[in-house]
C-alpha cells in the first residue's frame, strides 16, 4: 500500500511541470485586446439592436423583412441533416 501511495506521488510530481507549461499565460496586450474586442463587439450588437428606434417609419418593414428567411433557412438545413 505505502509503495502504491508512493508512486502515485511521484507520478504527480513527475506531471506537474508539464500541467503547469500546458496552460497558457496572457500576456497584458492579449488580455487588452480580448477586452477591447468585446467592448466593440457590445457596441455593434447595442447599435444593431437599437436600429428599429432611430429608422425612420417608411423603412421598418423593410428592415423587419430583411431577416425573416434566416430562420427558415436554418429549419430547413436542419431538416436536410436529420433526413440523411
Amino acid at each position: 500500500m505505502k509503495k502504491l501511495a508512493f508512486l502515485l506521488v511521484a507520478a504527480a510530481v513527475a506531471v506537474s511541470p508539464v500541467i503547469a507549461a500546458a496552460k497558457e499565460k496572457k500576456s497584458k496586450q492579449t488580455a487588452e485586446a480580448e477586452d477591447i474586442a468585446r467592448q466593440h463587439d457590445n457596441t455593434w450588437r447595442a447599435v444593431k439592436d437599437s436600429l428599429p428606434l432611430w429608422l425612420p417609419t417608411w423603412s421598418l418593414p423593410v428592415y423587419f423583412n430583411m431577416n425573416k428567411d434566416e430562420p427558415e433557412k436554418k429549419k430547413k438545413q436542419k431538416a436536410a441533416t436529420v433526413a440523411r
